[in-house]
């Protein structure tokens, strides 16, 4: 019974000491290299490294499957886009479980040979649009593709076909000539003789082009609109993706249509007589019944997709080839579509279940088309199109691509390919091919398999191959830390003395090394982002001239994401530490330290990997419990600042180590400048978030950060959000408050009734609505108080009016990152009478941009539980992270 208890530990541990011996030949072999000697030692690893990758590769691929396999099991991840749920799958749980394994592991190599028009581009705006749609997102795209081959699932061939004669000889004799080009150049083609390379076309002429190479068409993965199964299209190893016609470049305006009490139409169809089904089709049904209307040309001033919306069922029939735009379009308005088609395999069916959302109709069932479809239920309809609606995200174009859109399908389909085969040193031949009998999933009833298309449709996830080598998991060091380290180390191993004999010797590198030199790669990430083709981020891509450089913001904000740690020091006791109000006009400061408290991205439990460690008081919290009201004694304060930072500088060693430079804290009081001043390194070097960022009181813009102040008086941001657009606000500037500061009393005493289309009150009537006014009015001026914010700005932003900046010596939150010039108005307080003036001086044009503006950077200022990407929390960290890049810190 012991012995069966130890066996699996015993395997586990031969597998790592396996592994960490091939590791250590793979870095002896780095030592060699950078030597630069050809020693046998040498000559014999450099044929192990390709292998040790390979390996890494396929141990993936081993976890990834066993995963699918274990989906049914699985407690299916609550997915924040979308869970698939429902009939429309033939075994949803494997396809998101697969999908999410893509997600996390799938890497593309694109060879950069090949010049445009012909290769690396493709068409945009006609009917083979997912050709050149798919070419242009795979060339910018960061999370799939990769720069090194040898990391690579799939390596793509970058070329779009199309000519006008029927010569495919000038074509064919580019494709080999294409071919023979990587494959002298790269070893990966003959490695596996181009089963792990896929090409794509949408042209009809695409399966001709792949005949060109034997092993392209036999081997490689084919990506074809023109899916028919009678001209060899093999669905084991080929894909299926949708052919979109997009005249206009994008699905603005196409998607979306009415409920089935809406559709008076029973089936529509116009288009083109070409090919072997349409004759057919026309000849049985046109101009014969009222409730299939067929068309040949539309008349005049009938609408094509106006039609699509009033149908039920929206015919399909196959043209030249089986693949026809009108799919899409059908799922694109609601409409159910018909395929009148044989052998040809609809996009995506490995994963689909057609049979629950479309109809299949075969060519010699043409003359029973309306018996067929009227023998589907009302109900059974009504099913067939509400699915119809849940499966259309599969076949959206968006820009950037969004989680499980056409992109991202057209992805998975090719990774479902490459879990199929395994790729080995010197192999000749995909090894284990799916067997080509029975892959459907069931549903519970081994009798009755869910599939329309019983002669070419499977899945997948049913009976993947599986290999022998058993799932490792990926090493360590090939996460983004370690790779860091090991940078470093070639950089000081090769200044090592160049001897035969000579062992170098290893330097152990500290945690900070790692954390300084994952920033240093961050530096060189965000200096070189001018050049980078900006990532396709699901959530949010920043363009336009709100940013200062919006792609430096982008790739800087990507970097904090993959790397940042925040260490929150637990000293302290509330309600002065690890507390703050919620509730108030300075409800940021409890509301950054609750989120940042709870946080499981940024924070860490290890001050060790943090990259900067947060002091935890609150100076409202200080001022309600510590100060004595009306004293202005600012002495208790700042005892209790600076008997906090010697007890967690005799605790830890992070705050001598940089004396405070790696350090930071937050305050919204206006006191929290005053509150510095407790520490003189705490002043002049930790990083001080204020929303009292007045430069005439000390703030430095290039060390400390500037806080928005937002005045939640409920807690929360909702109901505040939104206002009209430009022609609905008849009121040009408006502002009401308390006459407190410098400032205010000049504004009140220059423009206080004086002026109809400037109102600025001290109180508003009564029974007039504050956020009210905001919405009827172009401009919102934000004059200062007693200190330099206000938190007037954030409610003129959270409403769509355009801030109006009056202040001197203020500098605005994240100014870093935004172009506060570009959505908003400064005014110095000496130019207080020239108000009308300025502001009236703003074209309309050029207000509505602004305006337009101030909506595009509002999700920079929203609060919200829990935080969301780009919002308030993240771009406050996003500001110390900046500061964080511009220091070094050494160990003793």
């Amino acid at each position: 019974m012991e012995n069966t208890n130890f066996l699996p530990l015993l395997i586990i541990i031969i597998i790592h000491l396996l592994h960490y011996f091939q590791t250590i030949m793979v870095e002896v072999m780095m030592s060699c290299l950078l030597r630069r000697r050809r020693t046998k030692l040498w000559l014999s690893l450099m044929n192990i490294l390709p292998q040790h990758f390979m390996n890494l590769i396929e141990a993936g691929l081993i976890q990834a499957r066993a995963a699918i396999k274990e989906a049914r099991n699985w407690n299916q991840t609550q997915d924040p886009d979308y869970v698939p749920l429902g009939p429309m799958y033939w075994n949803a749980k494997a396809f998101h479980r697969s999908y999410l394994e893509m997600e996390k592991q799938f890497k593309v190599f694109i060879y950069e040979e090949g010049e445009p028009p012909v290769f690396h581009n493709g068409p945009c705006l006609s009917i083979y649009s997912s050709e050149g749609h798919f070419i242009n997102a795979m060339e910018i795209n960061e999370q799939f593709r990769t720069r090194d081959p040898q990391k690579a699932h799939y390596t793509m061939m970058v070329k779009f076909v199309y000519k006008s004669d029927f010569d495919f000889g000038p074509i064919k004799r580019t494709t080999i000539d294409y071919i023979n080009l990587i494959a002298s150049r790269y070893p990966f083609w003959n490695r596996s003789l181009g089963a792990d390379h896929f090409m794509l076309s949408c042209h009809d002429w695409g399966p001709v082009i792949s005949f060109a190479i034997p092993n392209l068409h036999k081997n490689s993965i084919r990506v074809l609109c023109n899916a028919n199964t009678s001209e060899r299209f093999n669905p084991t190893k080929d894909v299926s993706f949708p052919e979109i016609n997009l005249l206009k470049g994008s699905i603005d305006d196409f998607v979306g249509g009415p409920s089935p009490s809406q559709r008076p139409i029973l089936a529509f169809y116009a288009g083109r007589n070409h090919g072997p089904v349409r004759p057919i089709l026309l000849d049985h049904w046109f101009n014969k019944d009222k409730d299939i209307q067929l068309y040949k040309t539309l008349p005049k001033g009938v609408s094509y997709y106006s039609m699509l919306r009033k149908s039920k069922f929206c015919l399909c029939p196959s043209g030249y080839e089986v693949a026809s735009p009108r799919v899409v379009e059908a799922i694109y308005t609601g409409c159910v579509p018909v395929l009148i088609s044989d052998h040809y395999v609809p996009p995506f069916s490995e994963v689909m279940n057609w049979k629950s959302f479309s109809i299949e109709v075969s060519l010699k069932d043409i003359p029973k088309l309306k018996e067929i479809l009227l023998s589907v239920s009302p109900r059974k309809y009504i099913k067939m199109q509400r699915r119809v609606g849940q499966i259309r995200r599969h076949f959206e174009v968006h820009y950037p691509p969004r989680r499980y859109d056409v992109f991202h399908m057209i992805l998975h389909s090719v990774w479902l390919r490459r879990l199929n085969i395994k790729i080995a040193k010197n192999s000749i031949t995909p090894s284990s091919s799916p067997s080509s009998s029975s892959l459907f999933i069931n549903n519970g009833d081994d009798n009755k398999t869910m599939h329309a298309f019983d002669d070419h449709h499977m899945s997948f996830f049913n009976n993947l191959s599986y290999f022998s080598p058993p799932a490792l998991s990926l090493p360590e060091q090939y996460n983004q830390t370690e790779v860091v380290d090991h940078d470093i180390s070639k950089t000081w191993a090769s200044s090592a003395p160049l001897n035969e004999s000579y062992v170098v010797p290893q330097r152990k590198f500290s945690i900070l090394d790692r954390t300084e030199a994952g920033l240093l790669q961050a530096r060189a990430a965000i200096r070189d982002a001018r050049n980078w083709n900006q990532t396709l981020d699901q959530d949010y891509v920043p363009i336009g001239p709100v940013y200062r450089n919006a792609k430096a913001f982008h790739r800087s904000y990507l970097e904090m994401e993959k790397q940042f740690k925040v260490f929150v020091y637990k000293e302290g006791e509330p309600p002065i530490f690890h507390n703050g109000p919620c509730k108030s006009i300075y409800s940021m400061e409890g509301n950054f330290i609750h989120a940042i408290e709870m946080n499981e991205q940024f924070r860490t439990r290890d001050p060790k990997k943090a990259h900067v460690f947060f002091l935890p008081f609150s100076v409202v919290m200080m001022v309600r419990f510590v100060y004595e009201r009306n004293s202005r004694d600012f002495g208790p304060i700042r005892t209790t600042v600076k008997d906090y930072i010697n007890l967690i500088a005799g605790r830890y060693p992070y705050w001598n180590r940089s004396l405070g430079a790696d350090h930071f804290m937050l305050s919204c009081h206006d006191w929290g400048p005053e509150t510095s001043f407790s520490i003189p390194y705490l002043y002049k070097n930790s990083i001080r978030v204020l929303c009292n960022a007045n430069t005439s009181e000390g703030f430095n813009p290039t060390k400390d950060v500037s806080l928005p102040e937002i005045n939640l008086q409920t807690g929360t941001i909702d109901g505040f959000l939104g206002g009209p657009s430009a022609s609905k606000r008849s009121i040009l500037a408006f502002f009401a408050g308390g006459v407190h500061g410098p400032i205010r009393p000049i504004l009140l005493e220059q423009w206080e009734n004086k002026d109809e289309d400037i109102k600025v009150h001290k109180y508003l009537p009564k029974g007039v609505s504050y956020y009210g006014m905001l919405r009827k009015s172009k401009f919102c001026l934000c004059p200062s108080g007693y200190e330099v914010a206000s938190p007037r700005v954030v409610e003129a932003i959270y409403t769509g009016c355009v801030p109006v900046l009056i202040s001197d010596h203020y500098v605005p939150p994240f100014s870093d990152v935004l172009n506060w010039k570009s959505f908003s108005v400064e005014v110095s307080s000496r130019d207080i009478p020239k108000l009308k003036e300025i502001l009236t001086n703003i074209s309309s044009r050029q207000y509505i941009r602004m305006q337009r503006r101030v909506d595009n950077i509002r999700r920079h200022f929203e609060v919200h539980y829990p935080p969301k990407r780009f919002d308030v929390f993240h771009m406050i960290l996003h500001s110390v992270w900046l500061r964080r890049l511009n220091i070094r810190i050494y160990d003793d």
